[in-house]
């Protein structure tokens, strides 16, 4: 005979499953079963790296308006934020600014060269490499030097003490997706490096590790390094000020944002470029137009003069196929998928697509479901198509574009990520031909995301060199 204590827990499940999927007041609100009491069904998901791919298939289903949680909606059509930005923002505008970033110039061609050095090697050789990895491992080593100046030396695979480094960034993004779903998250974090399995606690272990390697790079630039005046992230945010109060950031708060950049960073960054190669490498016309465009465009790279690589500014002016390229890898596969919670706070709710929203309700859009809405992009949303931004197709339409979201939570570091992109992308193509292995090219592109996506697997190339 079941003990009283059972009854009653059973009867409290039951009570609670009803509620949330009869009498609650987003019961009306169509989506998975699962979801309308646990948000477990979500970090099945985000586990699974397909949470984009199920949300733009139930809003197929369902419509605009969707339950993923049991206090959480997701919306076709986000709505701006024209709130002040917050204190951070404004310590950090400087040092983000388009000027600051043009400042920073020689760190990014430094790691440039590195990374044309070592396709170099490739192109002599013959072999075969994962162009992926190689950009990944470039990206981190800018984020590295201009967030801590700090030398990672990540082009160099097993040199250096922070070989982890991009695993663990991987498992950081990893277990803060999936937490960020769950409640007691303080407590799911010790319980985590707790874990019986290998992997969960390697990746408590190397998160750790990171930061506490991150911290000691900010120490001792904090204690007068020689790189003290040196013109990068770090000496932007160890001079930040509150342009109204004149508060600077403390040492946690440096720290906290320098580590922020490194993950944020690098993981988008990498992606986003990984991704525009697995996309326009399958299309031999796409590079050729690239190519043309860039030879006719651009002043010839000339190493004997030390000239190595495109210089940033006018980049994104005076080359309209690429930026056409970039944009359209923007909108199939941006890399930043992770929803954003902004809270409904209105005592009447909020008016969503004829959907009475109520108070207290998580309400989020995913950037990835906007991008292939195909009421504002067409039956060809599924197609890699850059001339939709050339032939007016997209007139009007740029706002629908979100790769670095909107409002007070716009990405601040897009000057220096669409720099790094244009950057790497002029120079790569002008001095290389880059192509895809075949077996590569046979296979679609393969998208996977924690919340910040990147491409399924390797990019298999081959580079040979063009006449510089």
């Amino acid at each position: 005979m079941a003990s009283p204590v059972a009854v009653l827990l059973l009867l409290l499940a039951f009570s609670y499953i009803v509620y949330q999927l009869f009498l609650h007041p987003l019961a009306q609100i169509p989506g998975p079963r699962l979801a309308a009491f646990t948000n477990l069904w979500k970090v099945y998901h985000i586990y699974s790296t397909q949470l984009h791919e199920v949300l733009l298939e139930l809003h197929k289903v369902h419509g605009p308006v969707i339950r993923i949680g049991p206090n959480d909606v997701h919306n076709l059509f986000g709505t701006q934020d024209d709130d002040l930005h917050a204190l951070r923002r404004r310590q950090l505008a400087h040092g983000f600014s388009q000027k600051s970033i043009v400042a920073m110039e020689d760190i990014l061609d430094e790691r440039l060269t590195v990374l044309c050095d070592r396709i170099t090697m490739f192109a002599e050789t013959g072999q075969p490499f994962d162009l992926k990895d190689c950009i990944s491992r470039y990206v981190l080593d800018i984020l590295g030097e201009a967030a801590f100046s700090c030398s990672f030396n990540a082009q160099i695979p097993g040199a250096g003490e922070f070989e982890q480094v991009p695993k663990a960034i991987n498992g950081h993004v990893l277990m803060g997706s999936i937490i960020g779903e769950l409640p007691f998250q303080s407590l799911n974090k010790r319980l985590l490096a707790g874990s019986p399995f290998k992997w969960m606690r390697e990746i408590v272990s190397n998160r750790i590790l990171l930061r506490n390697t991150c911290a000691e790079c900010v120490q001792a630039r904090l204690d007068g390094g020689s790189n003290k005046d040196r013109k990068d992230l770090l000496q932007s945010l160890i001079k930040a000020k509150d342009p109204e109060t004149g508060a600077s950031l403390t040492t946690i708060d440096i720290n906290t944002e320098a580590f922020a950049m490194l993950v944020a960073g690098s993981h988008t960054t990498a992606g986003t470029l990984g991704l525009f190669f697995a996309h326009s490498l399958r299309d031999p016309q796409i590079m050729a137009r690239l190519v043309s465009e860039l030879e006719s465009k651009l002043d010839p790279l000339d190493q004997s003069t030390g000239r190595q690589t495109h210089a940033i500014t006018g980049l994104e002016d005076s080359l309209p196929y690429l930026m056409a390229c970039v944009r359209e890898n923007f909108r199939m596969t941006p890399v930043f998928t992770m929803p954003l919670w902004p809270r409904v706070t209105a005592s009447e709710g909020l008016a969503v697509w004829n959907t009475v929203i109520p108070s207290n309700t998580n309400v989020s859009a995913s950037n990835f479901v906007q991008h292939h809405d195909a009421s504002v992009w067409g039956a060809d949303h599924a197609k890699f198509d850059p001339d939709r931004w050339l032939d007016g197709r997209t007139e009007g339409l740029s706002a629908a574009l979100i790769p670095f979201s909107l409002g007070h939570r716009m990405c601040i570091g897009r000057n220096l990520a669409m720099t790094n992109i244009l950057k790497t992308i002029s120079t790569l193509l002008t001095r290389f031909e880059i192509t895809m292995m075949k077996d590569a090219k046979k296979e679609s592109v393969r998208f996977e995301s924690y919340g910040i996506g990147e491409l399924q697997g390797t990019l298999m190339c081959t580079a040979r060199f063009r006449n510089i």
